[in-house]
């Protein structure tokens, strides 16, 4: 995997430039920033407060930044704050208003945040997206607003419409102006389109087709400077029509494949681009992507406006099924395989799980909005005082003591999940089962019927781990999506792709039949043996046999449920005993493998790893995955040693040992049709299977 490349004086740098374009193409918006500089003009303004909203793509974002540097030109100083980076509570707003204000970092106390607002000259607060935090505009009112001196201004942008209270309460009323943005005139469409040097011959039509919506105007814009004509007709979906056509004037395929990369993932690097479109390209791509006026940027990476994210996802789902799952597939399993290669878990969790945003499935149990804004590590015995407090507030009371008592326990991993270091907002504990004896096992009920359900449906192995998710606690409990819930699943899903030696795993839940359509999405059944009543509250466990439906195959369903391809999860969860490759199920085997040879975990939990070959070429201190994919690498190199297998061992080589990218992009590396790359690959796979297959069985 490529190094990522972007510090931050680059993604600064960056972030200049793009400001800077968006300065030299800024138009219209002269009522609106007329009002804002009279404001400005004025050392006590009648008018502090200012409420801009509209739709996505109306250009918010964009008047935020020309009215900072109008502030500028007055001598006033602005601090910005993203309302999507800060934690959705009363407290979170306060630290993060305490930040841009100059009072310590982390610091919630209210009152110190308001002293340092009044502490320099004359500033001007700018909140953007604060549709994130529109549940909280009547804290900032009661409790920030009324309490700053008037020499700092406050401009809010929003997609919402602001709440009646600013414009029917007589205090808010008179220091408030709401300011709703509409599609720009058509004089203004035409000074946007000279800024772009786009031709007069072209505006009239270019002005008609996008309506003056400032996002669709700059998606035109694109096709046109990109080839020099107007889109002929677009139905009524203007982006979705508008992002095709743009992604189909890229300058190469490598282009467009990585326009729809950015598209699909949560935020777009370097070393995502390398690992799902070209690795020798991968810098150019991602310079080129920052170009491109529908790409934003973050200090770690880049990514299109919602609207624009939609309409070319949307689009490649709809016009090409397979290249949309080459896409998923390859940008998941980046993420997949950083947190793998993580030795502390990190953001690549999330942005797994955001790879499933478009399933219904899980949209009613994630908050997608809120990705990133927690983080998880592991639990330690300094974690108690804020667990004891959580669980005081979270917990029933009979649950308290024993959460606490088994934290520190040999058998337990422990999780917190937190918004900023020294904050915890949840808290997780998962208990080997293998590795307590009968009376340990006993002192719990839900343990004890879980241990021995097991053993009713699957063969546990000696050495293997019986994990059970036993007790998870978070702020404002289990049963609404939350920052918090998305940090305890991401938890759940970093044991599961990294430990070792995992046999089954059960999640013992709260209320187990509001939670039947995300375990089904994720490839976990219910053990109905293992329904309780504690506390007057149901309890059900949920789990997944990784040795009967190892990891590699369970990464491949849920890559297919989240793209809608339901699959029968009956016939997954055969016990690991009685589990025997049939040849077909064998040459199934290798083919899994080959796709997963550079993912140790993965090829770790093939059921090839079991089988005779793998047994008897073995070699002192190797692993059976390092075994089973030095015999794989063997098997292939044997066809670039006969003539007339060579093409077939390119076609494995490019799409395997050193894969393009996709297999779209694999046979044009090497100048084939794509029927005829698909058929050598084939071939390959073919030859190298019967290779193993026939020493398996002599």
């Amino acid at each position: 995997m490529a190094p990522e490349a972007i510090n931050d004086s680059a993604m600064q740098r960056l972030a200049d430039r793009m400001r800077a374009r968006m300065a030299r193409t800024f138009v219209g918006r002269d009522a609106e920033l007329a009002l804002l500089d009279q404001s400005f003009a004025s050392d006590s303004p009648a008018v502090p407060i200012f409420l801009v909203h509209g739709p996505g793509g109306i250009g918010k974002s964009c008047l935020l930044e020309r009215a900072r540097a109008l502030a500028a030109d007055r001598g006033i100083d602005s601090i910005r704050i993203d309302a999507r980076n800060v934690e959705p509570t009363a407290a979170g707003l306060a630290r993060a208003l305490g930040v841009a204000l100059g009072a310590r970092e982390g610091d919630a106390d209210l009152g110190r945040v308001i002293e340092a607002s009044g502490s320099r000259p004359r500033r001007m607060l700018v909140i953007d997206s604060f549709e994130h935090l529109a549940h909280l505009a009547g804290w900032l009112r009661d409790n920030f607003l009324t309490n700053v001196p008037p020499m700092l201004g406050v401009l809010i942008a929003t997609r919402e419409v602001p709440d009646s209270v600013w414009r029917t309460d007589p205090l808010w009323r008179e220091a408030t102006r709401t300011v709703a943005l509409r599609n720009l005139a058509d004089d203004d469409c035409a000074r946007y389109l000279d800024a772009r040097s786009i031709a007069a011959k072209h505006h009239e039509a270019i002005v008609r087709l996008s309506h003056g919506h400032p996002l669709a105007l700059t998606l035109v814009a694109d096709v046109v400077a990109s080839t020099g004509e107007v889109p002929a007709q677009l139905d009524h979906d203007v982006v979705r029509q508008l992002s095709a056509r743009f992604t189909a004037q890229a300058p190469s395929e490598l282009h467009r494949r990585a326009l729809e990369v950015c598209a699909h993932a949560r935020l777009t690097t370097e070393s995502l681009l390398a690992d799902a479109v070209d690795a020798a390209r991968s810098r150019e791509l991602f310079e080129w992507l920052a170009t491109l006026s529908l790409v934003e940027s973050a200090e770690t990476g880049l990514f299109p406006h919602d609207l624009v994210r939609d309409a070319i996802d949307d689009e490649l789902r709809w016009r090409h099924p397979d290249r949309y799952r080459d896409v998923h597939v390859a940008v998941h399993n980046h993420f997949v395989n950083r947190v793998r290669e993580a030795p502390l878990a990190g953001d690549s969790t999330f942005d797994v799980l955001y790879t499933h945003r478009r399933s219904p499935s899980m949209q009613q149990f994630v908050d997608f909005r809120k990705l990133g804004s927690v983080y998880f590590e592991r639990g330690t015995p300094s974690d108690l005082p804020q667990l004891a407090q959580l669980l005081d507030a979270e917990a029933p009371p009979a649950q308290r003591d024993p959460i606490v008592r088994w934290w520190t326990h040999r058998a337990c991993t422990t999780w917190v999940v937190r918004p900023s270091a020294g904050r915890l907002v949840g808290a997780t504990i998962a208990v080997d089962l293998a590795a307590l004896d009968d009376a340990e096992r006993g002192t719990d009920p839900v343990m004890s019927s879980v241990w021995q359900a097991l053993h009713d449906v699957t063969a546990p192995a000696p050495g293997d781990r019986q994990m059970l998710g036993r007790w998870s606690v978070v702020v404002g409990g289990q049963l609404r999506p939350s920052a918090a819930m998305n940090g305890i699943e991401m938890a759940y899903y970093f044991q599961w792709l990294t430990m070792r030696d995992l046999g089954a795993y059960v999640i013992s839940i709260d209320y187990p039949d509001h939670w039947l359509p995300m375990m089904g999405h994720i490839g976990f059944m219910r053990l109905p043996a293992c329904d309780h009543v504690i506390d007057d509250v149901p309890l059900g466990c949920y789990f997944h046999d990784f040795r009967a439906c190892p990891l590699t195959r369970w990464l491949e369903m849920n890559a297919d449920r989240s793209l809608g391809h339901e699959r029968k999860m009956d016939d997954l969860h055969v016990s690991s005993a009685a589990a025997r490759l049939a040849r077909p199920e064998f040459e199934r085997a290798v083919r899994d493998a080959m796709r997963v040879l550079h993912e140790r975990p993965a090829l770790a939990a093939s059921p090839l790893t079991a089988s005779s070959i793998v047994a008897t070429n073995r070699r002192d201190g190797e692993s059976a995955g390092d075994t089973l994919r030095r015999l794989l690498l063997d098997a292939a190199a044997t066809l670039k040693d006969r003539p007339r297998d060579l093409k077939f061992w390119r076609a494995l080589d490019s799409t395997y040992l050193h894969p393009a990218g996709s297999q779209e992009l694999a046979a044009e590396k090497l100048g084939l049709p794509f029927g005829t790359y698909r058929y050598q690959l084939a071939a390959g796979l073919e030859r190298v299977a019967q290779a193993l297959w026939d020493n398996e069985t002599r």
